[in-house]
């Protein structure tokens, strides 16, 4: 009797211990990763993490597509019904080799894209859901190729994309240089590593994208600025992440780090500790704001309850076994 008892005790703090832990992860608001090795990624269609820690979305081949996505649904709002969203910011470092077709970071409600198309949808609509507004998607793409259908203003620029390929805010690639106090144009498709932040205030209904090359610091000003309310998009949870295609012309999407918060700023790369990158000569730091103590491992995330709840769940274990 004593020994069933005891199962019993067992089996339930094991189960309390496991459904702590994944909610303790779920309630994630912020995260780095230097490389995707240690990454909470879900990944579909094409996209695998290479032996460098890359995380390719698409290789050389025809007509691919590729996502992947941080593997829990983040809090944007506190209600379905809400009329505000919560403010968050990412950014992350990409690399586009060949012009073929784009790359985009998302936000949506679902992580399947089965009934997605390759080339100019980008894995993310097909011909019939394009559009839609029930998609509830907010994406931000780096196009390759232009595509008149969807109103595209050339073969090299950023767009803010709403439930559909038809950018509501579009440039071409560019970023301001603080030093110069100009804008410089970028080539997306390059293959040189393209730092992008993506910040929103929910307060003042802001939505911020900023493009610069890995060696100089965040540009004054973005390249991109639209007045939005996201809460008209956005579910109570959703997804983050990122998806790619290739149509006949081909391309390599990698992204090689990925920071996020929904609380605040980012958290700082350390330039370092991205995967297959050369590095970059002591000169080509001089316009590089100081960054903090580089973090131990290549996947950085804000420090939660789990470990806690680990030990306190073995100490509990041991208890009953006594």
């Amino acid at each position: 009797m004593a020994i069933t008892f005891i199962s019993i005790a067992l089996f339930i703090v094991t189960q309390l211990c496991f459904v702590s832990c994944v909610l303790s992860q779920q309630n994630e608001t912020k995260f780095l990763y230097h490389g995707f090795f240690e990454a909470n990624l879900l990944k579909y269609g094409s996209s695998k993490i290479l032996p460098s820690g890359i995380l390719e979305l698409t290789n050389s081949s025809r007509r691919q597509m590729g996502q992947a996505f941080y593997g829990f649904p983040i809090a944007f709002k506190n209600s379905t019904n809400s009329s505000n969203s919560f403010s968050f910011s990412t950014s992350f470092v990409f690399s586009i080799d060949a012009p073929g077709h784009g790359l985009t970071f998302l936000i949506s409600p679902s992580m399947d894209f089965t009934q997605a198309m390759p080339s100019q949808y980008l894995g993310l609509f097909n011909t019939t859901n394009n559009g839609n507004s029930t998609n509830r998607i907010l994406a931000v793409e780096f196009d390759t190729v232009k595509s008149n259908e969807f109103l595209d203003i050339d073969d090299n620029h950023v767009g803010i994309d709403v439930n559909g390929l038809v950018s509501v805010e579009s440039a071409p690639a560019a970023f301001f240089s603080n030093k110069q106090s100009k804008n410089i144009s970028l080539k997306l498709s390059s293959k040189d590593p393209i730092r992008a932040w993506i910040e929103y205030n929910g307060v003042e209904r802001l939505l911020n994208v900023t493009l610069a090359t890995l060696d100089t610091s965040k540009p004054n000003f973005p390249l991109l600025s639209r007045q939005m309310n996201l809460s008209e998009i956005f579910m109570e949870k959703m997804y983050v992440g990122f998806s790619a295609s290739t149509g006949n012309i081909t391309s390599n999407h990698d992204v090689l780090g990925w920071s996020f918060s929904r609380e605040g700023k980012p958290q700082e790369f350390d330039l370092k500790l991205l995967p297959s990158l050369s590095t970059p000569s002591p000169s080509d730091f001089d316009d590089l704001d100081p960054i903090p103590d580089p973090p131990s491992d290549s996947a950085t995330v804000k420090p939660n309850h789990t470990k806690t709840m680990i030990i306190i769940c073995t100490l509990a274990i041991m208890i009953f076994m006594i």
